[in-house]
Formats: C-alpha cells, structure tokens, sequence
C-alpha cells in the first residue's frame, strides 16, 4: 500500500502542476504570470482529500509502452539509437509491444517484391543501383529481357517502356552483367545519358540465368538489427511482437506500388488494396510462417524450396495479427477474422510453435462493437485457433499544437472512452472470458503532426500528455484491464540533418535529439517501478 499511495500522490501532483503550469502558459510577462497564478490559486484552491484506509479495487492494470519501428531506431542511420534501448531497458517494461509497422517498408516488410520465377528483376530511381546474381544457381548472367532508364513501370516478367527511354539501355546492361555472376547498375544520366530532361526516371531491369535459377527477394538487412536491440533491451521480461504489415504485393493491385528506395524515406500510401490475391489465404499465412520460422527455427525454405539461414532461435511471449485494418486494408470483420486464423496456421505450419500465444483485433476505430461480437465468438475461428489476447487503441486529440489550456480536453476525451472499455468488456465476458485484454496504444496526436514546418509544441506539452497517461492507467485500472501501454518510444519532427520526414513527434516519450526520457517516460517509469500488480490496491480521493 505504501508504494502504491506515493504512486498516486504523485500522479495527482503531476497532473495537478500540469493544470496550474497550463495557466501560467498563456501570461507572457514572467513577473505577471507568478502574480496572476498566484492570486488564482489563493482564490481557486484544489483541495485534494485522500481516504487511505478506503479500498476501492485492486490494481491488476500492467503499465507498459509500444516501440514503433522508424529509422531512429536503426543502427544503420541513427546517431542516438544506442541512448533510445539503454533507455528502453531501463524501464524493465512487461508487455512491450513492438510494432514493426508500415510507414517505413524496408525496415517493415521482409519481402517486398514477389517472387519471379526464373525472371530476375530490379527497379529502382535515380541515384540508386540494381544488383543482380547469378550465385544461387552458381551460374552466370545469360540474357537481358528488359532494360530501360526512363518512365518505364510494370512489374517483374510484365515491364513496359515508357514514353521516355535512355535507347542504350539494353546494350549498356548487357555489356556490364552478361557472362556475370553478378553485377550492379546505377540509375544515372552519367551512365544512360538522359533522355528527358526534368522528369524524374527509373532503372527496370528483368535478367536470367544460365543454369536457371528461381528469384525471390527476401532482405532482412534492418528488420534483424532492429529486433535484436529491440530483444536485448526487453530480455526476461514478456514482449507482444506486431509485424503489422503485410507485403502489398499480396493483395490485387491495378498497377504496382513502388515503395522508397532509400529505407528512411516515408511512404503513407503503401498499404494498398482491400482483397488478397490468394482467397484461400495461404500465401499470406507463409508469408508469416517463414517470417517467423527465420527468427525462431532458425531459417526457412522459401516459395521454390531452397534453404534460407538465419541462425535466429528467439523465443517471445505473444504475436500480434495486424495492426487497426479497419482503415489500413479495409477489412471487415470476417475478412479479419480468416486471416488472422490464416497466420496462426502458417506460423504454425513453417515453425511447429504451438506455444506463441496471440494478440487479435489492434482496432483504432471507436464503438466497433460488432468486431468484438464476431471476433470474441470462437464459432466463427478455425478449430484450434486461440483468442489470448484482444487489443485496441486510444489516442486524445487536441485542436491546437501550442495552447496548452486546449490540452485540458484530453481527460474528457479520456472519460468518454472509458465507457466503451466497459461495453467491450460485457461483450468480451459474455463470449470468451478467458480472453485477456491490452489497449496497447494510448497517448495523445496534437493537429498537423506528421506536416513539416508546423510550430513546435511547448515543453510543458510533455506535462500533459503525462499526466494523461497516469490518469488513464488508474481509470482504467477499475475495468480490470490487463494490459496498457503508452504510444510511443520515440518520434520526431522533420530533421534535415538526418533527412527525415515528421513521424507523430508528439506522441513519443524519448527526446529526438538526445534519446533521453520526457515527462511521459518517467511517469511510465514510475508506474512500472511503483505499483506491485495483484497486490496493492487503489484509495479512494475526492478533488474539491
């Protein structure tokens, strides 16, 4: 009890200073502001009065944070991402779930193209190189079907020129790869000339192999590193790992999408289509399955059979399906609910893991009860399909970026979700109630946050998305809610420096440019370190 009575001694004091800080914001003369504030709370005390030896409910709610993937996060381009997982290990956080997410494909998808048969192909934009290999059949480079810097577009085996075209495309490909093993072409005028002037081109190459040899085109160069810092900052504690995006190839496209060369590089739109080629979903349960079996068997055999080996024999707790497809893929409920029995099946059929336990739903739309009703009803899952763990998302939103006194509608916005937590949960007991819950992202999205330029917001801002997150984890604490984690690790405005586009800056608990803790870190940090779960218990206050 002791612990637990400092801990909401000093939430409430938090969010009490966030209150009075919010008042002292808007005064511009520092002399007149300690005047004003102070005659304000000499005339309008906040009288907090705490009954100790009043029960009110146990505290089974876990705090605990997300680790969204982005390029602050990645050895190969950040210069503070050693201080990010110092930080994350210090929190000893349970649960954290670490979402490996679409914004960023090449750090997100470990397949980004399909597989093409014994077609080899390459697509990429200017300043950038294709590399071609013959060493999987210890062959050589034999022929050249199609070779263009220009406009061309297409995919592998279905490549089309394009209105603008370098005409020695081909005879400079074929004079660098063919009798190669490998070779490598960059996409420049320096090489190709260029032929329209102020347009912005492409290199698309389609090769093949003599002795022929089938291509896919698995890369796992910054997914690995990531998820190991990831796994060395949360060693013995439990982890819920998302890789939330599926590859975009697996679902019907009109033309296809071309993702970023450069890894750091933004793409909100690549989560295209709402119908996967395959019905039948067993590609996109392989796709997980040999994901998977790459870092906890130790590799995988891929679409034509050959032997990919990673040497990885990981071990985590839960496995989330997918992240709020409601808007990313446009799925319904039933389409969901197919896949996501789907995945379990590959993982379980690449892996023979009958042990990972899983997290469904991620649901970021509000009042979707319906998902809950079918989801939650075992009848409509495959036989042998579990339903461990459900989870969904809160986020408060503010109208403004710099007023703090607009901030105060965080906790009404928190107030009002609270009654959909309670209906989820009649419906949840009713269907399964041996289902657990985690609402594992929570936090707070000020306007324009991902829009360069935008005004920044003031320090005090950190104050009140903290004082948030320990007003929402002991509201919902009552509900008996298992699990929820604060969105999330780290975020950023535009960075030219490290030429990176805005990714939600207010939502972060670590500092851009430093990596160390804001407010919303340190009032995780005090949860996680203060409250003994299942053992201490909640007082009762009243706020006059």
């Amino acid at each position: 009890m002791a612990a637990v009575r400092m801990n909401i001694i000093q939430c409430v004091l938090t969010i009490v200073l966030y209150r009075l800080t919010c008042t002292i914001a808007h005064i511009s003369s520092i002399s007149e502001t300690y005047t004003k504030h102070h005659d304000h709370v000499q005339e309008n005390p906040i009288l907090i009065e705490v009954s100790w030896t009043i029960h009110d409910y146990n505290l089974h709610t876990i705090p605990t944070l997300q680790v969204v993937t982005n390029p602050l996060l990645a050895r190969q381009f950040s210069p503070i991402y050693k201080e990010i997982f110092a930080n994350l290990k210090q929190l000893n956080a349970e649960y954290a779930r670490y979402a490996v997410w679409f914004p960023y494909p090449k750090i997100a998808i470990a397949e980004l193209d399909p597989p093409s048969g014994l077609f080899q192909c390459g697509n990429v934009g200017e300043g950038f190189s294709i590399n071609l290999s013959c060493e999987q059949s210890n062959g050589v480079i034999s022929k050249v079907d199609f070779a263009s810097y220009g406009t061309s577009s297409g995919a592998c085996g279905q490549m089309q020129q394009g209105k603008c075209h370098a005409e020695n495309s081909s005879e400079i490909v074929q004079r660098v790869c063919i009798g190669q093993q490998q070779c490598s072409i960059p996409a420049t005028s320096d090489l190709f000339g260029d032929p329209c002037k102020g347009i912005i081109k492409r290199l698309l190459i389609q090769v093949q192999c003599d002795p022929p040899q089938n291509n896919t085109y698995y890369n796992f160069t910054y997914l690995d590193t990531m998820l190991e810092d990831f796994l060395d900052a949360t060693d013995g504690h439990s982890r819920i790992i998302s890789y939330s995006t599926q590859p975009n190839w697996l679902f019907k496209q009109d033309t296809p999408h071309i993702y970023p060369d450069n890894a750091s590089v933004i793409d909100w739109q690549y989560p295209v289509g709402t119908q996967l080629v395959d019905e039948t979903m067993q590609e996109l349960g392989d796709y997980y399955g040999r994901l998977f079996a790459w870092y906890i068997r130790g590799g995988f055999i891929d679409e034509y059979g050959r032997e990919h080996i990673s040497n990885y024999q990981y071990n985590w707790d839960y496995t989330e399906i997918f992240n709020e497809v409601e808007a990313e893929h446009g799925m319904t409920v039933e389409y969901y609910t197919r896949a996501y029995d789907a995945v379990i099946q590959g993982i379980r059929r690449h892996t023979n893991n009958y042990d990972m336990k899983y997290v469904g739903m991620a649901l970021g739309g509000h009042n979707e009860f319906d998902w809950y009703r079918y989801f939650l009803n075992h009848s409509n899952h495959a036989p042998d399909i579990p339903l461990d763990i459900i989870s969904y998302h809160f986020y408060a939103l503010g109208n403004s970026r710099t007023d703090p006194k607009d901030w105060e509608s965080f906790f009404g916005q928190l107030d009002t979700f609270t009654f959909e937590v309670e209906q989820i949960e009649e419906i949840r007991k009713i269907l399964s109630p041996e289902t657990r819950t985690t609402i594992n992202e929570l936090g707070v999205i000020l306007p324009d946050d991902n829009t360069p330029g935008v005004p920044q917001f003031p320090l005090i801002y950190w104050n009140a998305a903290a004082a948030l997150y320990a007003y929402a984890w002991a509201k919902i604490s009552r509900y008996g809610i298992d699990v929820v984690g604060q969105s999330h690790l780290i975020g950023y405005p535009e960075l030219p420096d490290l030429q990176l586009q805005p990714l939600y800056p207010s939502v972060g608990l670590l500092n851009w440019t430093t990596g160390g803790g804001t407010a919303k870190y340190w009032i995780t940090k005090l949860l996680i370190n203060t409250v003994d779960i299942d053992n201490d218990e909640a007082g009762v206050t009243q706020t006059t």
